[in-house]
C-alpha cells in the first residue's frame, strides 16, 4: 500500500502538479532560524572567538569551515530535492557524500606521515557542542522539510542529520583551537554520521504526512 502510495504521489510530481505558494519559504524559514540560534548560542556562551587563526593561521580553520560549509550547503539543496516527489535523489545523496571524500584522504596522509592526530585539551567542550547544537539544527531541517512532501523519508532523515552536524560543526568551528584530522574524525565527523544514522532511523516517523 505504502509503495502504491509513493508511486502515485511520484506521478503527480512529474506530471506539475503546483507547488503550494510561499513552500519555499517555509522550508528556508527553519533552517535559517537553526543556523542563527546555534551561532548566536555558541558566541554568547564561549569566548576565544578565532583565537586560533592568532597561532595556527588560517589553515586549519579554512579545512573545518571549508567541509562543514559545503556538507551545509549541499545537504539543503539534497533536502529541497528530497522534499520533491517524483525527482530521482541519487545524485543529491552523491553529492551530500563528496565533502566526505577530502577529508578521508587529508586523514589518511595524517595517518600514514605522523600518525593520528587525535590529542585535544578541549576535546570535551567540543563534543559537548555537537550533541547539542546537531539535534536542535536536526530539528530545524525536520520543519523545514515538512513544507514538502518527501517521501524517501529515510534518505531525507539521513540528510537532515547531515545538515544537523554540519551546522553545528560550521558554529562551533571558530572556538576550536585543536589542529590533526584525526581529532577533526573523532569530534566532528563521528558526531555528525551519528547524527545522520539517528536520522535515518527517525525519518519515517518525524517527516511521515
Amino acid at each position: 500500500m505504502t509503495t502504491n502510495m509513493d508511486n502515485i504521489l511520484d506521478q503527480l510530481a512529474s506530471e506539475g502538479a503546483a507547488p503550494a505558494r510561499g513552500v519555499s519559504w517555509r522550508f528556508a524559514a527553519p533552517m535559517f532560524g537553526v543556523i542563527a540560534a546555534c551561532g548566536l548560542g555558541v558566541g554568547l556562551a564561549l569566548d576565544g572567538a578565532f583565537a586560533s587563526v592568532e597561532t595556527d593561521g588560517m589553515g586549519p580553520l579554512t579545512v573545518k569551515w571549508g567541509f562543514s560549509l559545503t556538507l551545509l550547503l549541499l545537504a539543503a539543496a539534497a533536502l529541497f530535492v528530497l522534499g520533491k516527489p517524483g525527482r530521482p535523489t541519487t545524485m543529491a545523496l552523491l553529492g551530500v557524500a563528496a565533502p566526505f571524500v577530502p577529508i578521508a584522504a587529508l586523514f589518511l596522509y595524517e595517518t600514514v606521515a605522523f600518525g593520528p592526530q587525535v590529542a585535544g585539551d578541549t576535546w570535551a567542550q567540543c563534543l559537548a557542542a555537537m550533541l547539542l547544537m546537531s539535534p536542535i539544527a536536526f530539528i530545524g531541517a525536520v520543519l523545514g522539510m515538512r513544507a514538502f512532501a518527501p517521501t524517501n523519508l529515510r534518505r531525507a532523515g539521513l540528510v537532515a542529520g547531515l545538515f544537523g552536524g554540519a551546522v553545528a560543526m560550521t558554529a562551533y568551528a571558530p572556538f576550536c583551537p585543536e589542529r590533526g584530522m584525526g581529532y577533526m574524525a573523532l569530534f566532528y565527523i563521528l558526531p555528525i554520521l551519528a547524527m545522520a544514522g539517528l536520522g535515518w532511523l527517525l525519518g519515517p516517523r518525524l517527516l511521515r504526512w
